[in-house]
């Protein structure tokens, strides 16, 4: 399942080249993915409308329209239309999947280390976006650009929903700013950040095995985080365990679709070669039936991939996001004891001066200053573990109250177009009852 979560992207030109310049004018010529629609009478639904309320942002909205693709081949990819309104104020940029990257990038590089939740951006598929940089038309990849435009736009809205990140200049700049932003460092299939950045991580995550902050049992105020680590660890056990099943069910709603499809194709070659003018028509209007019965649980399995589990999938990438904030106090910590070692270990070296037969004067004066620094830095180190510490605890009160209004907000429309596609499966069947009954 991991693997679900750490593919490769392909939604750079693999030439690295510079990108051609967009505008609303030069991009949306025809080119978009049309808005979906359901067959037979079911009302068009909006998969990502409200998705997630904006917590507490009620004179901003943002909303991701329009997946459009710029160029051909290998080199092409995918724009977005990006609507957001400030105060009444609309503005209207078009963005590419590496902007997300590299907006989401900045903002961990930033607050990260201030022990601030940064929501996941959507993972990276290869194989998803090089059958779209192949494709002719991007409505020929419909369903994973709707998917990915979908958690595009659920990832604004969780920052938005931020109080410290909606204010950041960054999201100010990638919702207003009409023009390129600085690239993200990790789009390429293989560059030297992107080695640099495994070889620290590598290093941070063996390091966090060999060091870890004081037992709660010596230390009353780690219990909070050995607590919240531990129900880390159990929710995505769990999630991941979800999102397989999920996935199962997704599958089993497809084939059920494509065994309906079958069935009624071989019911109207059955209908064709019935002589009994009656029983051929009821034969017709079943396979009639089937077809749309078919597109109906076709629908369904839309259904769940969209409301179950992407939201599954991002409620993932989050608990990814706590495990994160988690680790970095683990590293603040450990550089705070490292400091306060260096300290101690120079202050018995100035002790040894200071009980030398010849005592050295200047270097004396240099151990001295050395002192100030340590413990300068000491200090430092130490507000900025107590600085995270406190933070931490606030982020996780509020993922908690949130949690719980996404998860309610995605089931609820989840089960309302459940119950809509439903019912259209009930009257057409219903529908079918009628006129078999009048067959002679």
């Amino acid at each position: 399942m991991e693997d679900e979560f750490s593919e490769l992207d392909l939604d750079e030109s693999l030439d690295g080249g510079k990108t051609e310049s967009l505008s609303p004018a030069t991009v949306f010529k025809g080119d978009c993915v049309p808005e979906k629609s359901v067959a037979h009478g079911i009302p068009s639904v909006d998969f990502g409308k409200g998705s997630l309320t904006s917590v507490g942002c009620d004179e901003t909205s943002v909303k991701v329209t329009n997946p459009a693709k710029v160029g051909e081949g290998i080199s092409s990819y995918v724009v977005y239309r990006v609507i957001s309104k400030f105060n009444d104020k609309e503005f209207l940029v078009l963005r590419r999947f590496s902007d997300f990257l590299g907006l989401h990038e900045r903002l961990v590089s930033k607050y990260l280390s201030e022990g601030v939740i940064v929501p996941p951006v959507p993972s990276k598929d290869m194989l998803a976006t090089t059958k779209v940089k192949i494709s002719k038309d991007v409505s020929a990849e419909n369903e994973f650009v709707e998917r990915r435009r979908m958690a595009l736009e659920r990832f604004l809205l969780r920052v938005l929903a931020h109080q410290v990140l909606r204010i950041d200049e960054d999201i100010r700049e990638f919702l207003q700013y009409d023009g390129e932003l600085p690239r993200a460092t990790n789009t390429q299939l293989i560059s030297g950040a992107s080695a640099i950045k495994v070889m620290k991580n590598l290093g941070d995550a063996i390091g966090k095995l060999t060091y870890k902050v004081d037992d709660p049992e010596e230390n009353a105020s780690e219990e909070f985080f050995y607590q919240k680590a531990d129900e880390l660890d159990t929710w995505e056990k769990q999630l991941k365990r979800l999102y397989s099943s999920l996935l199962a069910l997704v599958s089993g709603d497809n084939d059920l679709a494509n065994a309906k499809v079958g069935l009624s194709r071989s019911i109207l070659l059955l209908a064709n070669v019935e002589e009994n003018t009656g029983l051929a028509q009821a034969l017709h209007q079943l396979a009639d039936t089937e077809g749309h019965v078919a597109e109906l649980h076709a629908l369904q399995a839309e259904a769940h991939t969209c409301h179950l589990a992407e939201y599954t999938r991002e409620v993932l990438g989050m608990v990814q996001a706590c495990k994160d904030v988690l680790s970095e106090r683990v590293r603040i910590y450990r550089t705070w004891k490292t400091a306060e070692a260096n300290l101690r270990s120079k202050r018995e070296q100035k002790i040894r001066l200071e009980m030398a037969a010849k005592n050295d004067n200047k270097k004396m004066a240099v151990i001295v200053m050395e002192l100030e620094e340590l413990e300068n830095r000491v200090d430092q180190a130490e507000h900025k573990f107590n600085n995270i510490s406190e933070n931490i605890k606030r982020e996780f009160q509020n993922f908690d109250l949130n949690r719980f209004t996404y998860f309610k907000q995605a089931t609820s429309e989840y089960l309302e177009l459940l119950l809509q596609i439903q019912i259209k499966v009930l009257e057409n069947w219903e529908k079918y009852l009628s006129l078999s009954n009048g067959v002679n």
